[in-house]
């Protein structure tokens, strides 16, 4: 163990693969002073883990697996409310990464910061700038049936936790309780309960640290210098050959090299990167017969996302320059960089 200090992820079948090249990716960073965990279900306890990660299988309560939502959403979210109290009890500070993502740089300052009053750290949500298209349908009704604040909304696919003070305040029961309550209508699941119990102790990361689907390809990079990419969207690189129209083909490349040396060597399919139109056509089969979401659904988001692309691309230049004063993992010189964005 490597002090109090420790980052993971909790994966279910489905996610697992990516997982596991995040997780091997965290272990890689020289000079780690922090523990890396794969909270994995039981039944695929043994999985090798990457060098350098601990791994344990866990079973998830009923009560969280009966509280599931969309069919992209893992009930196995769940496990960040739980693993402080239950699987990580020896650590102060979690760091809790959805599997989903790609990591692009140190986490190490992270664990760094001062979180003062709060309890945790996260970056505000991308549906801010996306309205109903980012599952803000009546938000102001949602908000008041659920009990989230009249705030910014956060996205806890990356989350720093004060898992210490998570444990004194007895967080994780009142977490259980609100599920219980009210967990087939919460529409973003556990991230939803975190929003609401911790309301008013959230310090707000910049989206360096949580660099959604919606910020890519708009020329923000440069500035913003990403450490975790999370691809939060019905599109995935590592899946979806439509992915290359919005985006191009850097990440879909990053990830079949990331897979190249692990126990999925075949996880990115090779049409994804090919001219062939015989790969192709096999690639979008085989991304078909994966996907939840129906074809014609899928051509709408591409379509309506190319619409809103020059809207996207002014109005976050303008809230990622608003919110460099509140970004607390930024340096003096970053936030001027920052607010110059608008």
């Amino acid at each position: 163990m490597s002090g109090s200090k420790a980052v993971f992820f909790a994966a279910d079948a489905v996610y697992l693969p990516l997982a596991w090249v995040a997780a091997r990716s965290v272990a890689a960073e020289p000079a780690r002073d922090f523990d890396v965990w794969l909270l994995v279900d039981k039944k695929l306890e043994a999985t090798v883990p990457p060098p350098g990660v601990f791994l344990r299988g866990i079973a998830l309560p009923e009560l969280f697996l009966a509280a599931s939502g969309p069919a992209h959403m893992s009930a196995f979210s769940y496990a960040r409310l739980l693993a402080a109290d239950d699987w990580l009890r020896d650590y102060d500070r979690l760091l809790y990464i959805d599997s989903d993502t790609r990591i692009a740089g140190a986490l190490a300052p992270l664990f760094q910061l001062e979180l003062g009053n709060a309890i945790a750290a996260m970056t505000e949500d991308c549906g801010r700038y996306l309205g109903n298209a980012g599952g803000r349908e009546n938000w102001d009704a949602y908000r008041a049936v659920t009990g989230l604040p009249d705030a910014p909304y956060f996205n806890a696919g990356v989350m720093l936790l004060d898992a210490a003070r998570w444990r004194q305040e007895a967080l994780g029961q009142r977490a259980e309780t609100m599920v219980r309550t009210r967990g087939p209508a919460l529409r973003f699941m556990d991230q939803d309960v975190l929003n609401v119990l911790l309301a008013g102790r959230i310090a707000e990361l910049s989206p360096r640290w949580n660099f959604m689907t919606h910020y890519m390809a708009l020329g923000l990079e440069d500035v913003v210098r990403p450490r975790i990419l999370h691809y939060a969207n019905v599109l995935k690189p590592w899946r979806d050959p439509e992915w290359a129209t919005l985006y191009g083909r850097r990440d879909a490349t990053a990830f079949a090299r990331l897979f190249e040396d692990s126990p999925w060597p075949g996880f990115v399919h090779k049409g994804l990167g090919s001219a062939l139109p015989w790969r192709k056509q096999a690639a979008l089969r085989a991304a078909q017969a994966a996907r939840h979401v129906p074809e014609a659904a899928l051509a709408g988001h591409v379509a309506n996302f190319t619409a809103m692309a020059p809207r996207l691309r002014r109005e976050m230049r303008a809230g990622f320059a608003e919110g460099a004063a509140r970004y607390v993992d930024l340096t003096p010189a970053e936030r001027g960089s920052w607010a110059a964005l608008d």
